[in-house]
C-alpha cells in the first residue's frame, strides 16, 4: 500500500471514486467531464491531488489546497479553456448550477482566515484504514511546503454524519464553527494544526 502524488492519468479513476462515494453531491451532479477539469486543475500548485493504492490500483483520493487565498480562480486560471467549454455544456443543460458555482467561489473569496485546506477524500469500502492513511500523508504533503505554518481546513455536513466527524475528531481536528452553506446546508469547519518538520 501507498500513498504518491496522482498524475493526469490517475484522475478518471479518481472521478470514477468520487461518483461512487458521493452520487448526490452538487459536483457528482455537473457529470464526469466537469469532474475530470475540476481534479485536473489540482494537479498544479497551489493544488494538491494525492492517490493511494494497493495491490497496484487506486482505492482512493485526497484533492486540496496548500493555501485558500484565491485558490479556486487559479484552479479555473491553471484550466481555463477546460472549466469554459464544461462551463458552456453546464449552462445549457443545468443553468441553476453556474449560479451555485458562482456563489460558492465568491463566499470561498470572503473568508478572513486562512489555510491550507482539504476539499476532498474519499476512499473505496475497506478494512483496511484507507481514509486514516489517506489523511494522514495528506497532512505530511500540506506540512512539506507549509513556510507560513497554516492551519488545515475542511468541512463537512453537519447532519447525519456521525462517522465522519468522529473520524476527524479522533484525527486531532477542531470544530472552527458551524455555517449555512448554498440552500442553508448545515455544515462544520474543521481545523487542525499542520507543522513543518
Amino acid at each position: 500500500m501507498k500513498v504518491r502524488r496522482a498524475s493526469l492519468q490517475d484522475v478518471h479513476v479518481i472521478v470514477k471514486i468520487h461518483e461512487e462515494r458521493f452520487p448526490a453531491f452538487f459536483l457528482s451532479t455537473l457529470g464526469k467531464d466537469f469532474l475530470a477539469v475540476f481534479y485536473t486543475g489540482f494537479l498544479k500548485n497551489p493544488g494538491v491531488l494525492l492517490v493511494l493504492e494497493d495491490s497496484n490500483e487506486i482505492k482512493g483520493f485526497a484533492a486540496g489546497s496548500r493555501d485558500n487565498r484565491g485558490f479556486f480562480r487559479i484552479l479555473i486560471k491553471n484550466s481555463f479553456f477546460q472549466f469554459t467549454w464544461s462551463g458552456i455544456k453546464i449552462l445549457f443543460s443545468k443553468p441553476l448550477a453556474l449560479k451555485r458555482m458562482a456563489f460558492n467561489v465568491s463566499k470561498s473569496e470572503k473568508n478572513n482566515l486562512i489555510y491550507a485546506e482539504l476539499l476532498s477524500i474519499a476512499t473505496l469500502a475497506n478494512k483496511k484504514g484507507y481514509g486514516k492513511i489517506l489523511l494522514a500523508e495528506f497532512e505530511k504533503e500540506i506540512a512539506k511546503e507549509n513556510i507560513e505554518n497554516l492551519p488545515l481546513s475542511l468541512t463537512t455536513d453537519f447532519d447525519e454524519n456521525e462517522k465522519a466527524i468522529g473520524f476527524y475528531k479522533e484525527s486531532g481536528y477542531e470544530v472552527y464553527q458551524i455555517f449555512e452553506s448554498y440552500q442553508n446546508r448545515k455544515m462544520y469547519r474543521f481545523i487542525k494544526n499542520i507543522v513543518k518538520k
